[in-house]
């Protein structure tokens, strides 16, 4: 079965879905993201795994020895995955899928649409009609054609 990768519009609700339950700073558009040149051929799992470097590239820029400066100052604010946190995303995360790929589905959906477009197509061949005329269409076949 062949499922088409998102569009911008599919990105962007599958961004928002997935980072429902993450702090998110104010200036992050996920909808700008999604329709970005950079997201495109990014599939659902290529999203999250963004999300996921996105906030992995927070946890890095705040270590542990800048959280207890900041504790020590008595000014600790949250962790936030920014703007600048999604670009560094899109810098290591690659869509999975490569336009050569994407190009190869593309032709085999379009041959597959024509396909059924014309209808089914019945090929005859010999162990067809045999197999209609048969009454016992198995009993040519091995005893090990028939313990699978």
């Amino acid at each position: 079965m062949y499922v088409p990768l998102p569009g911008p519009e599919d990105r962007a609700s599958i961004l928002r879905a997935l980072a429902s339950k993450v702090n998110i700073s104010e200036d992050v558009d996920l909808s700008a993201l999604a329709k970005s040149p950079r997201a495109e051929g990014y599939s659902g799992a290529d999203c999250a795994a963004l999300l996921r470097e996105a906030g992995l590239a927070v946890l890095r820029e705040n270590t542990m020895y800048k959280r207890k400066l900041e504790a020590r100052k008595g000014v600790i604010g949250p962790l936030q995955i920014s703007k600048e946190h999604f670009e560094y995303a899109f810098d290591h995360v690659m869509p999975s899928v490569s336009k050569k790929d994407q190009k190869a589905y593309d032709r085999i959906r379009s041959r597959m649409a024509r396909a059924r477009s014309r209808g089914a197509v019945s090929v005859k061949t010999e162990e067809n009609e045999k197999v209609a005329t048969d009454p016992n269409p198995n009993a040519s076949l091995n005893e090990e054609d028939t313990n699978m």
